[in-house]
């Protein structure tokens, strides 16, 4: 029987859901792969940027945060908490969220470079995301941290052999806060 898997933006920074969202957050991405909680909370009030609560059976069970544009979406975070992992619901809410978008999506992995890194693009293949070959460097959250080696992964109409320099300026701009 298949679970009721929901996928909500968080309306408000004082969302108690909030709570339970930073723990995974924290639990789930090292220092150098995510900001401060506190200028995520920050981010909610501008226009471009969403958090959305992954509920099962109504239950908190996970995040998705995402910058949208008019032409493509980056998903930056995207994680289940540990309470609620094994069991197949990353893959029925990531469907159910990419179903609703009207835009392509982007999202940044670790170079495929050991067992975990490959497992993780391989979830992200079977949900229909191709790998991109391109060089790119994910640039660091906090000042004086080192630049990441990274891949970016799209899903839906996107061509990166094409497109690839405009949506890397893009996110380094609008995402990291910095032109490179």
């Amino acid at each position: 029987m298949k679970q009721k898997i929901e996928c909500l933006p968080v309306a408000s920074q004082t969302d108690p859901l909030l709570e339970r969202v930073e723990q995974t957050y924290v639990n789930s991405f090292p220092p150098g792969e995510r900001r401060d909680f506190a200028l995520v909370r920050d981010l909610m009030v501008t226009e471009v940027f969403q958090v959305y609560v992954l509920l099962r059976e109504a239950q908190y069970a996970g995040f998705i945060t995402a910058w949208q544009w008019h032409d493509f979406m980056y998903v930056e975070h995207f994680a289940i908490d540990e309470s609620a992992r094994n069991g197949g619901i990353g893959r029925e809410a990531l469907t159910l969220f990419l179903e609703r978008l009207p835009v392509p999506v982007v999202l940044e992995v670790e170079m495929p470079t050991d067992e975990m890194s490959r497992r993780r693009i391989g979830f992200y293949q079977r949900l229909g995301f191709v790998l991109d070959e391109h060089a790119y460097r994910q640039p660091p959250y906090r000042p004086g941290e080192s630049w990441l080696d990274m891949r970016l992964m799209t899903y839906g109409n996107l061509d990166l052999k094409k497109e690839f320099e405009t949506i890397k300026q893009r996110i380094y701009r609008q995402v990291y806060g910095m032109n490179a």
